[in-house]
């Protein structure tokens, strides 16, 4: 007989489990074949995780299973074909660890008591005895079956079983009582083995099941610089450990980074770049594809909107093939979530989920050993979100070996403290005293002025700085302030010559706006919010900039001149904000101001450094160091032993990062007939980026939470969706 493991597909394809089960086990030898372990731990793991993979749906032999995969019955009495895995492995004479038996039993679902987990009764699964009965219909069947599998992974000895009758794992693996569960009753050592092999199988399910190939292996030592390395580059590339890099926004401290990696990186180390905000995500990702030409499906993204950075690539590969390119996107996109790419460029949330166990936390116990991993513009964290990412960075340092580089044009001496406080950091930044960096120290690239009044009663001279043939950066705290100083500039000037820019568009409009600043010919005038502050590679000629704290400011001012091969450009603060509602502290706004009018034009580099130190001279308030510190020192971050606990991820875990509270995609009202158009023609991805992400306070009341998705009442224009 030969067994199915899956249904078959609209072409009549059915996939038979002894393919399937093959299939697996090359992806298991894959991937433990570019684990950065030492040669003798990676040997061991692959026999164990190769079991695993061997024996890990031989449950789908069972006859209620192989008649529901033919279609001659309607289900299986909602049972798990894994639990018979489990009990076919115990059954093995030869023996099979409780880790190995437990990464079988739970390569789906998880253990007892969790919100997605397998029920047991009395130690017996759900449905066992009727499950045993009717195993045993087909048991010399499936004995023919494991032989054959033996033979192919040349494990003969392993192919002697004794009749099933149970699962030999001991009480405590089933157990997440906090007084006399797993974390009690089995070692700390042994619940890290059962959760790692429990993460690879899980990975090398998925992968085989995809059908996919694992890319090449990319060590960051095989980046190339185009053009000569400055000092503080080279500083960079002989630097062994944690490392702090302040260097000024387009000076080079990307390839800085890159040049660290590449001297602390291990055998099959894994590169993570961390970024705060998703465009300077993509935008990295595209430019680590460049810097590592032909390895392009080795770098990975991951953030909650990749797929559509994703779907605007593959549309490249086949312009004529929507629905291709959004299939291809969809399963890059899950790549990422995999055991795949060697270099990913993510969110710091996407660390934080391993860290605070959320689903798939397992990965960490394979990819972070040995890593190096570079936090990018860490002064942009807000404390909770800063407490949590340095936690996860102490964590990663001193439990997996990973290095850590923390980079930032601006790093206030206050958080640089910190962080060496909590791990040890050699610091990276340009010498006065040498001839390459002097040149980025002694640039100066802007001309300053504290304007009195807000950005509404400069209309006049940023119209007069375009038609003089600058390129204008003027950049809002609020989305209603740029859109309505945007139309008050249209009654000015032509509206083809003036872009807006902001988070309330929708993902189409975003990308379209995206594409256009990434250009060699900017628009006459950029409106835009803070979105472009660490995102979009952009120089313009002249900024006119609302008040903000300083870090913000200098982000600001980065977009201009950015490369400071021009006379100083002139930069207008003004002294009041167009919006009454504030979005920062009013007393560091104003110690900001007041720290800027004291320099002297044209402005360095190292004056905007010492500005910032002084207005975070006093770092974190009473309350926000509070915060800081209780997300710093989160169980999950400071007690990893004693809280790991294999088959079990944490359901809060979105809500302590807090990453979208109070936000949600809708679509507006009037995209409604275009949204199910596309979404008829089964383009999802194109539907789906018709939706705006807002906060939904400002619009209570006008969506409708009953409808998907959400709809809000409210108009969207070639201005975005309106307050």
């Amino acid at each position: 007989m030969t067994f199915l493991a899956k249904s078959a597909d609209k072409n009549g394809h059915a996939e038979t489990l002894l393919a399937h089960t093959l299939t697996v086990v090359q992806m298991a030898h894959g991937l433990c074949d570019r684990l950065p372990l030492p040669v003798e731990a990676r040997d061991s793991l692959r026999s164990k995780l190769e079991l695993a993979a061997a024996l890990h749906d031989i449950g789908k032999a069972s006859p209620g299973f192989q008649r529901v995969l033919a279609g001659t019955q309607k289900d299986w009495n909602g049972w798990r074909h894994e639990v018979l895995s489990a009990g076919f492995a115990s059954a093995l004479k030869s023996g099979v660890p409780e880790e190995v038996l437990f990464a079988v039993l739970f390569h789906h679902k998880e253990i007892p008591g969790t919100k997605n987990g397998i029920s047991f009764f009395n130690n017996l699964p759900e449905g066992w005895p009727r499950m045993l009965r009717e195993w045993q219909e087909s048991e010399p069947l499936v004995h023919a079956f494991w032989s054959e599998v033996c033979a192919n992974i040349e494990r003969m000895e392993c192919g002697g079983v004794a009749p099933v009758c149970g699962i030999n794992l001991a009480p405590g693996w089933l157990n997440d009582s906090q007084t006399h569960g797993q974390r009690q009753k089995i070692e700390a050592n042994r619940r890290f083995e059962a959760s790692r092999l429990r993460g690879l199988l899980i990975s090398a399910d998925h992968l085989a099941s995809g059908h996919r190939r694992l890319p090449a292996m990319v060590a960051a030592r095989e980046f190339e610089m185009k053009h000569g390395a400055r000092p503080f580059q080279k500083k960079a590339a002989a630097t062994v450990g944690n490392a702090i890099l302040r260097a000024p926004t387009g000076s080079g401290k990307t390839e800085a980074a890159l040049l660290w990696a590449g001297v602390n990186e291990i055998e099959n180390g894994r590169l993570f770049y961390v970024l705060p905000f998703t465009a300077a995500i993509n935008a990295m990702h595209t430019r680590l594809g460049d810097s590592f030409p032909g390895k392009r499906e080795s770098i990975g993204v991951l953030h909650g909107r990749a797929t559509h950075h994703l779907y605007s690539q593959m549309l490249q590969d086949y312009p004529s093939d929507r629905l291709r390119a959004q299939k291809e996107a969809g399963a890059r996109a899950k790549l990422a979530h995999e055991m795949y790419h060697p270099i990913r460029v993510c969110t710091p949330h996407q660390l934080l989920r391993h860290s605070l166990h959320g689903r798939g936390w397992e990965q960490m116990l394979t990819e972070f050993p040995g890593s190096c991993v570079v936090f990018d513009e860490i002064h942009s964290y807000d404390p909770s979100l800063a407490g949590l990412t340095l936690g996860t960075a102490r964590l990663l340092a001193k439990r997996f070996g990973a290095k850590i580089l923390f980079g930032s044009a601006t790093f206030p001496s206050f958080l640089q403290r910190l962080i060496q406080d909590l791990i040890p950091c050699t610091v990276i930044e340009p010498d006065p005293m040498a001839q390459g960096d002097r040149e980025v120290i002694e640039r100066k690239r802007h001309n300053l002025r504290i304007a009195d009044g807000n950005a509404l009663a400069a209309l006049e001279t940023i119209c007069a700085d375009a038609l003089d043939g600058k390129s204008v950066l003027v950049v809002c705290n609020h989305v209603r302030t740029a859109q309505d100083l945007y139309q008050a500039l249209i009654a000015k000037m032509p509206s083809d010559e003036i872009v807006l820019f902001h988070s309330r568009f929708n993902m189409e409009d975003r990308s379209r706006i995206e594409r256009t600043l990434s250009t060699k010919t900017l628009p006459k005038v950029l409106v835009a919010t803070q979105v472009v502050e660490v995102s979009l590679d952009i120089d313009f000629d002249c900024g006119y900039l609302e008040p903000a704290p300083m870090d913000a400011l200098v982000q600001r001012m980065g977009r201009v001149n950015r490369k400071g091969i021009r006379p100083p450009a002139p930069i207008v603060v003004f002294r009041e904000s167009f919006s009454k509602y504030a979005i920062y502290d009013s007393a560091l706004v104003q110690r900001t101001i007041e720290e800027l009018a004291t320099l002297r034009n044209p402005i360095g580099e190292n004056d905007l450094v010492e500005a910032c130190d002084r207005v975070y001279r006093d770092g974190y308030t009473a309350e926000q160091r509070l915060v800081f510190d209780e997300r710093l020192n989160h169980p999950y971050l400071v007690e990893f032993n004693q809280r790991l606990m294999a088959g079990r991820s944490e359901p809060w875990v979105d809500k302590v990062m807090d990453e979208v509270e109070g936000r949600a995609d809708v679509l507006p009202r009037c995209l409604l007939s275009r949204h199910q158009a596309l979404s008829n023609d089964k383009l999802w991805l194109e539907a789906d980026a018709l939706l705006v992400n807002v906060r939904t306070r400002p619009y209570h009341g006008r969506i409708d939470w009953k409808h998907d998705p959400p709809l809000v009442d409210a108009k969207y224009t070639k201005e975005g969706l309106q307050p």
